[in-house]
């Protein structure tokens, strides 16, 4: 609530969206006409580069207090990126020009902080990518979303909310095929449990090895 109160105190405008899961925001530079801030403020979004062959580049999974920024390419790109919900998400956009004005300096520190956590979250993003075997991005993904969004019951870890093969398959950087047979051998393992209902729990996390698949 505190980037809503000091919006508020500020009289600066913003806007609040409700994002339902699968929801996709579109942001090209190119076409961009304001400096403007994408704040999570509860949920999780995985933001990708979009190419005009269509290839799918895994940038980022971010998650509350993360932020995407929305500037004018003075070139225009060939590529765009997508920012989709993976769950109910809720985010708030205001335009940082304005936040200047106001010259708030707890208000900028909090920014830097979630300036600093997010490209946290874009190098762990990279260094996943920069795996040599799939079965390693996979898990590392799967780690990486029950880490930051899972409960813990015993020795497992569950993932609170539904995902579906495409969407590790997009996180990871395959596809559909190789992401069924990689978490049928896991689960076979008892490495991880992925259930019908796209339900993923990590079984042991004092275990954790990654065998050959």
């Amino acid at each position: 609530m505190k980037w809503i109160n000091f919006l508020i105190g500020q009289n600066i405008p913003y806007y609040i969206y409700k994002l339902h899961k699968e929801d996709t925001i579109i942001v090209n530079y190119y076409v961009s006409q304001i400096n403007k801030i994408i704040l999570i403020i509860d949920g999780s979004i995985y933001c990708v580069k979009v190419f005009p062959n269509k290839e799918l580049l895994p940038i980022a999974l971010l998650k509350k207090n993360n932020l995407f920024r929305i500037e004018q390419s003075k070139t225009k790109q060939q590529f765009y990126y997508q920012l989709k919900a993976l769950k109910k998400t809720y985010i708030i956009t205001f335009n940082l020009n304005d936040i200047y004005k106001k010259t708030s300096n707890s208000f900028l520190i909090d920014i830097l902080y979630s300036y600093d956590d997010t490209l946290k979250q874009y190098e762990i993003m990279n260094e996943i990518m920069s795996q040599k075997y799939i079965k390693n991005r996979i898990f590392q993904i799967i780690l990486l979303l029950c880490l930051q969004f899972g409960k813990v019951n015993q020795n497992k870890i569950y993932l609170t909310f539904k995902i579906s093969y495409r969407e590790l398959a997009i996180l990871s950087g395959t596809n559909k095929t190789t992401v069924s047979r990689i978490l049928k051998k896991m689960n076979r393992d008892k490495l991880i449990e992925y259930y019908k209902k796209n339900k993923i729990y990590i079984c042991n996390i004092f275990k954790i090895t990654l065998k050959n698949y």
